[in-house]
């Protein structure tokens, strides 16, 4: 079917909920590790201060006699034996006069914080703590770059699980959504093939609803169609009858002029529109005979001992010496309904009689599992073969759709019912002609 011009793009529910899903576990992981980094930080600055007041403690209760002895340099005031190495921590012990006595290897050699400064403070790319001892006065500092970098490490360590399990984790929930939505695939193809009621085993009790109210739908529709087929089929078997007493009637009539009569003639052309009634009366009763599924039954059917019977009674009745039996090879019978499957056959053949023309010949060829209608009329072009084609795939087309074809209809549903499909082609060779055939399935041979 195709889309209605402007109608909004169909969407999946799977993926829908997938990427909504996915985002709102994504927001959630980088909300809370946000507040993890937050709480991290306070922790943090809290654990490295106290490290920082320790160490000023420890460096502050040194007596000035075991700085003095200390082994260092001269020109640094490091500590010696030790080298350089990478310091996260520097330390500046000074006396009361602010004369330097100790410093680590890595530490300014001015004073990291002014002589006014107490406690813990940030000063340019420092935190400092300061520490006033009973003879000293020592700061013991971190570069504010080395807590950033704690930070952004520890931060990412907490994006990195998120980085490999976010395509694990949209894999887990693609297979959850694809098990949960493969359980209505029995439904679906329910629908899809127009079983009523479709069963509610295994789908999600949110689906339910929907599901029940489509099968309440499903069951007014049937017997919607179901009262249509009977009223079709009472109104052309109640209409049969007057026609055939208006017919007689008008037969009577014409008996009484003489056939050159302008009344005589206006009779015969009555005599033909009552016999085209009856003919669309005779095919509205078949075809609610075939809806009701009057081709289920099985038996064994000569293919052309039908053909024939269907021609003879062409002939006695419509005197249609233009249809002609052809067999190319002996068949084997066919497993068929033999009613349905004859009027399947006569409305092929009468078909090519109306449609082909009034000097069309009309061939019945009886094949190895096909019977072909072939006539030598004008035949369709490819545009209106495929046309009709598409009207008749629809189940519920108009006969108007049909371009009057009202009896390969009948032969569609026939040929349905009995396991065997109906194909069409045209024009055939030499630009003419139309070829409509029941091909036999392989369970009907």
């Amino acid at each position: 079917m195709s889309r209605e011009a402007g109608a909004a793009p169909a969407w999946r529910l799977e993926v829908r909920l997938r990427r909504h899903i996915a985002l709102l576990w994504l927001a959630l992981w980088l909300l809370g590790s946000g507040a993890a980094l937050w709480g991290m930080r306070e922790e943090t600055d809290e654990v490295l201060d106290d490290a920082l007041t320790e160490t000023g403690q420890h460096l502050a209760a040194l007596p000035l006699a075991a700085l003095a002895q200390a082994v260092r340099d001269p020109a640094t005031l490091a500590p010696r034996g030790f080298g350089r190495h990478e310091e996260h921590v520097v330390y500046q012990v000074f006396d009361r006069s602010g004369q330097p006595l100790l410093r680590s290897h890595l530490a300014p050699a001015g004073p990291l914080a002014p002589p006014s400064a107490t406690g813990l403070s940030d000063h340019g790319a420092w935190r400092v703590a300061v520490i006033d001892g009973q003879d000293t006065r020592v700061l013991v500092a971190e570069t504010l770059a080395h807590r950033r970098e704690v930070l952004w490490e520890s931060c990412l360590w907490l994006l990195m699980p998120l980085l490999l399990a976010l395509p694990l984790a949209a894999w887990g929930l693609h297979q959850l959504l694809r098990r949960a939505f493969r359980s209505l695939e029995p439904a679906l193809h329910e629908l899809r093939d127009g079983h009523a009621p479709v069963p509610l085993r295994g789908v999600p009790a949110e689906l339910q609803p929907l599901l029940q109210a489509t099968n309440a739908m499903h069951e007014r529709l049937q017997q919607l169609v179901l009262a249509e087929r009977d009223a079709a089929g009472h109104l052309a078997h109640e209409l049969r009858t007057p026609l055939a007493a208006a017919r007689a009637q008008a037969q009577v009539l014409q008996a009484r002029w003489p056939a050159d009569h302008e009344d005589a003639q206006r009779l015969h052309a009555l005599i033909g529109q009552l016999d085209r009634m009856n003919r669309l009366a005779t095919r509205l009763l078949q075809l609610a005979r075939v809806e009701a599924g009057v081709a289920l039954h099985r038996e064994a059917v000569d293919p052309v001992w039908l053909a024939q019977l269907v021609i003879d009674e062409l002939h006695s009745e419509r005197g249609a010496a233009r249809v002609r039996l052809q067999v190319d090879a002996p068949p084997q019978p066919w497993q068929a309904d033999l009613d349905a499957l004859g009027i399947a056959l006569r409305n092929l053949v009468e078909n090519a009689l109306r449609h082909g023309g009034p000097k069309a010949r009309v061939v019945v060829r009886v094949g190895p599992g096909r019977i072909d209608v072939e006539d030598d009329g004008a035949g369709l072009a490819p545009e209106a073969l495929q046309h009709l084609r598409l009207a008749l795939q629809q189940p519920h087309s108009a006969p108007t759709r049909l371009g009057g074809h009202l009896g390969l209809r009948l032969a569609q549903r026939i040929a349905e019912q009995s396991g065997a499909r109906l194909e069409l082609a045209s024009p055939l060779a030499g630009g003419r002609g139309f070829r409509a055939s029941l091909v036999l399935g392989k369970g009907s041979a």
